[in-house]
C-alpha cells in the first residue's frame, strides 16, 4: 500500500514539474515559459506572449531591399560601372545587377563572365557568384542599340553572411575582340 501511495505521489510530482517544459505547437513553432517562438531563416524569433494582458502584434521580419550602390568596371572599359540591388528572403539573396557603359558588349567583346563578390566591413569576400555574359539581358533604346544590360539572379547564403555584407565588387573575364576578328 505504501508503494502505491509513493508511486502516485511521485507521478503527481513528476506531472507538476513537467508542465513548464517546451511544447511544440506547430512546424518550427513552440512555447517556452509563456512565450511563443518560431524558427524563421534559421533564427529563433518571438512571435507571441501568452501572459500578456493585451494582444500585442509581433511583426515577422519583412524583407527590405538593399541598394548596394555602384561598382566601377573601368578596367573593362572606361566609364563602365555596375549597380546592384538585393533582397534577402528565406536563405536566398535575390538580386538585380545592371551593367552600364558597356553598350557594345555583344559586338566588341568575346563571351566571358562577371563575378559578383560580396564583401564585409573588413574587406573579406564573404560570398561570390558568377554570371556568364551571354545570360545578361540587353535593354534596347529608341535607336535600336543596347544602353545597358541586366541580370536577375538568386544565390543561396546564410543569414549571418547576408548581415555581414557591406559592399560588393564586380570582376570580369571579358576580353575585347581584336581588329582582326579573334
Amino acid at each position: 500500500m505504501k508503494t502505491i501511495i509513493f508511486l502516485l505521489l511521485s507521478a503527481g510530482i513528476l506531472f507538476l514539474t513537467s508542465c513548464g517544459s517546451d511544447t511544440q505547437i506547430g512546424e518550427n513553432t513552440f512555447v517556452h515559459k509563456d512565450k511563443i517562438y518560431r524558427v524563421i531563416d534559421n533564427e529563433v524569433r518571438e512571435i507571441g506572449d501568452l501572459s500578456a494582458k493585451e494582444i500585442k502584434r509581433f511583426e515577422v521580419s519583412k524583407p527590405k531591399q538593399k541598394d548596394l550602390g555602384m561598382s566601377s568596371m573601368s578596367f573593362v572599359k572606361p566609364g563602365a560601372y555596375a549597380t546592384l540591388k538585393a533582397l534577402y528572403r528565406g536563405n536566398f539573396l535575390y538580386y538585380t545587377l545592371t551593367v552600364n557603359g558597356l553598350n557594345d558588349l555583344r559586338d566588341s567583346y568575346n563571351a566571358g563572365s562577371l563575378t559578383i563578390e560580396f564583401i564585409d566591413e573588413f574587406g573579406f569576400i564573404m560570398h561570390s557568384t558568377e554570371i556568364r555574359t551571354n545570360e545578361l539581358i540587353g535593354e534596347l533604346g529608341d535607336n535600336g542599340k543596347y544602353f545597358d544590360f541586366i541580370y536577375h539572379g538568386k544565390t543561396e547564403m546564410s543569414t549571418e553572411i547576408n548581415a555581414a555584407i557591406k559592399r560588393y565588387d564586380v570582376t570580369a573575364s571579358i576580353k575585347r575582340r581584336s581588329y582582326y576578328g579573334y
